[in-house]
């Protein structure tokens, strides 16, 4: 999510791109000193940060109340009904194995020549791919 834009994620993504450069910078300060710096972008897994329905439910209520009447009004209440629907429904696309993540962070620790850059997860890599090397519009269309 730090290295790609994903619709609806713009505060996730943000956090997790500024980790990302972060990383990299620690790893390229840091080295200097013999300390290795490894940064973990996996691919989707579940992890139940999307929330239950009962949390949706309660939230979308607080999230309505006390929108501002133009926000609400420019972004529609379709918007926030489909984000509800578009988290809930993520788990079902996601690898409920966490161990591919859990040996990336294993081997980043004990190796004796960490790699900077894990990307655990069936095709976690193949998204930042296409963004990278393919015209946006490419990527934008899927």
């Amino acid at each position: 999510a730090g290295g790609i834009p994903l619709p609806r994620y713009a505060a996730y993504g943000a956090s997790k791109a500024a980790l990302s450069m972060f990383s990299g910078v620690m790893r390229q300060e840091l080295s200097k000193w013999g300390i290795k710096v490894a940064a973990i972008h996996p691919s989707g897994f579940r992890t139940g940060i999307q929330g239950t329905p009962d949390l949706w439910d309660k939230q979308e209520k607080e999230l309505v109340e006390n929108l501002p009447a133009d926000t609400r009004r420019a972004y529609g209440e379709d918007y926030l009904l489909g984000l509800k629907s578009y988290l809930l429904h993520m788990p079902a696309y996601c690898d409920a194995d966490l161990s591919p993540v859990l040996n990336a962070i294993l081997h980043a620790l004990l190796a004796k020549r960490p790699r900077g850059l894990y990307t655990p997860g069936k095709g976690a890599y193949v998204p930042l791919c296409i963004f990278c090397y393919f015209p946006l519009w490419v990527y934008d269309f899927f």
